[in-house]
């Protein structure tokens, strides 16, 4: 079986509930996305974090002419990742949006996780996490860019719109992108 790795797209305190800019329905999200991550550690995959850190002179935010309001600048309560998801110390963080400009929304957008991931043999990603329609659509293409089967994890994301999701699940699976439950990924592990 080949090496896989489960890239949890930006679970921070910004963008679940009472956050800064949060997602729909995010509480429902932990629980479940906690028993994925557990059950993929417990079969090998890697686990990798991405996460939102920006400086705060980025042009994303509305202050800055950008569109979205202050959000997980690097160092501070909002953009730290949510305690419950147990980052362990051989689990790779990847932070991402940390130059002041560009969106910043996929993990692989200067980030080097491409060439980190082939070192360690990586083989195939599930992608979860937050917005659907933002971080972890475009993780999820540049994954598939970066020649790994990809598969994004339906039931562990979470979208600003949850109206939206359908499409967005279309969209990539027409790029080739798995759609598929995490209890169908975890099996192929």
């Amino acid at each position: 079986m080949s090496k896989a790795a489960l890239i949890v797209v930006d679970v921070q305190r910004d963008f679940c509930q009472g956050g800064a800019l949060a997602a729909a329905d995010t509480l429902s999200l932990l629980q479940a996305l906690c028993q994925c991550i557990d059950q993929a550690r417990s079969k090998g995959a890697l686990i990798v974090f991405t996460r939102d850190w920006h400086p705060v002179n980025h042009s994303s935010f509305q202050v800055n002419g950008g569109i979205w309001p202050v959000h997980c600048v690097a160092g501070t309560h909002g953009a730290e990742i949510m305690p419950e998801l147990g980052v362990q110390p051989g689990d790779l963080v990847v932070d991402k949006g940390v130059s002041p400009a560009g969106q910043g929304y996929s993990g692989f957008e200067e980030t080097g996780l491409a060439q980190r991931l082939k070192s360690l043999q990586v083989e195939r990603l599930g992608v979860s996490g937050i917005a659907t329609e933002y971080c972890v659509k475009a993780t999820a293409l540049d994954a598939l860019r970066a020649g790994f089967p990809t598969a994004v994890l339906t039931d562990v994301i979470r979208a600003v719109k949850p109206e939206d999701t359908p499409k967005i699940l279309q969209e990539l699976a027409t790029s080739s992108v798995k759609t598929q439950s995490s209890d169908e990924w975890l099996r192929t592990l």
